[in-house]
């Protein structure tokens, strides 16, 4: 189960890196919902003021009939009846469905409602005419809801586009803004302009040093790819598919951040994880490349222990991922320390490794490959290869 959730998170980790913005300002709009929500709900309510009868709910205004009949049949006051008909807008219509409604029920009620019904009769107009208050009051009880909704949404997007600004990395053609300064590295989470440019331009030149195996007398990997991380490539996680020359799904590979050491932005990676994950075998086989300071550091070592083996990152250093029907070689390219406050090669400025897989012997979609030799094409790391 462990394994399957492992190779869910890697198989999952670039989708979720890429999708990452959009869910926060999805986030942060629902923040500001909320916030709207407190604010008109609780903060500034809407209240009612002068209100009339003619505005009673019709379940209200039934019983505000029945009281006028059975005072009228108790005080015989026309006059006082007759202006709280007009009061509520009750139509004579109004009057005879109480009637029917209560004639077998309670014929006493309904006497009343009949006696009211006259008095109903003679105020007919200016009942009506106090009734068309609740037809021009219509619109005005749609758009107070309406208003509240609109008052809300503008407070989300409000909310959500100031702490855009803070905190989510911009994309689209926000993400261009102005060219930074020569060396300057973007202090947000988000990949600059020029840590994007250094890193095309380190894998160019990287490109050029793909191991020969044909030139070495190894056979051809299936797949052979390279993979650079620059100081401020934040979301740096790459993942490449393995495949046959039919194109044939064997597995993936990949490599990204494991581990950061100091504060501040940007992040001052000490260890990356290159990893190997096969459609025919459960695991997912990883190994962290540590700086020098972060493999000699006891405390660092045992906190990676369990994301994978521990590999020290030398120049030319070569290590091997295998699992039931792959192998994957990855060696270091290319390796600059960073400078600053932090320990001496505590971490990386820029690191390149190539990944270079093949079928072991007799797993399908390839022949055999034989295992690269210690050569002095890779450098003095025999002890690597021992698997």
């Amino acid at each position: 189960m462990g394994s399957l959730i492992a190779q869910g998170k890697i198989m999952a980790g670039p989708v979720l890196n890429a999708l990452a913005p959009s869910l926060r300002r999805l986030g942060l709009f629902f923040v500001g919902v909320i916030l709207g929500m407190i604010l008109v709900y609780t903060v500034l309510p809407v209240k009612f003021h002068d209100a009339e009868p003619v505005h009673l709910a019709s379940g209200y205004k039934d019983q505000w009939i029945k009281m006028t009949a059975v005072e009228l049949a108790e005080s015989g006051d026309t006059a006082e009846a007759q202006r709280k008909i007009v009061d509520a807008g009750v139509t004579p219509d109004m009057i005879q469905e109480l009637v029917n409604a209560n004639r077998a029920s309670d014929p006493q009620l309904a006497s009343q409602l009949e006696g009211l019904l006259v008095v109903a009769n003679a105020s007919q107009d200016a009942a009506a005419e106090q009734a068309k208050k609740i037809e021009t009051g219509a619109l005005g009880g749609i758009l107070a809801p309406l208003a509240c909704l609109l008052v809300i949404g503008v407070l989300g997007i409000i909310v959500a586009a100031v702490l855009t600004l803070v905190w989510v990395p911009p994309i689209g053609k926000w993400a261009k803004g102005a060219a930074p300064r020569p060396g300057a590295v973007s202090s947000g989470v988000g990949v600059s302009s020029s840590t994007q440019a250094a890193r095309m331009a380190a894998q160019r030149a990287s490109a050029e040093q793909k191991t020969d195996f044909a030139a070495v007398g190894e056979a051809p990997p299936i797949s052979q790819y390279m993979s650079t991380y620059i100081l401020g490539d934040d979301l740096y996680d790459d993942s490449f598919s393995i495949e046959t020359p039919s194109g044939e799904f064997l597995g993936e590979c990949g490599s990204g951040i494991s581990e950061t050491i100091g504060v501040g932005d940007p992040k001052k990676v000490t260890a990356t994880e290159v990893w190997l994950f096969d459609k025919n075998d459960i695991r997912t086989v990883t190994k962290v490349l540590m700086s020098e300071h972060a493999f000699n550091d006891p405390a660092l070592r045992t906190k990676l222990a369990p994301k994978g083996e521990a590999v020290l990152v030398t120049p030319g250093g070569v290590t091997i991922l295998e699992t039931q029907t792959l192998r994957v070689q990855v060696r270091i390219v290319d390796l600059q320390y960073g400078e600053g406050a932090l320990p001496p090669h505590s971490f990386f400025e820029r690191l390149t490794v190539e990944l270079a897989a093949w079928p072991k012997e007799g797993a399908e979609g390839g022949k055999p490959a034989s295992q690269p030799a210690s050569s002095a094409a890779f450098g003095d790391t025999a002890e690597l290869l021992n698997y």
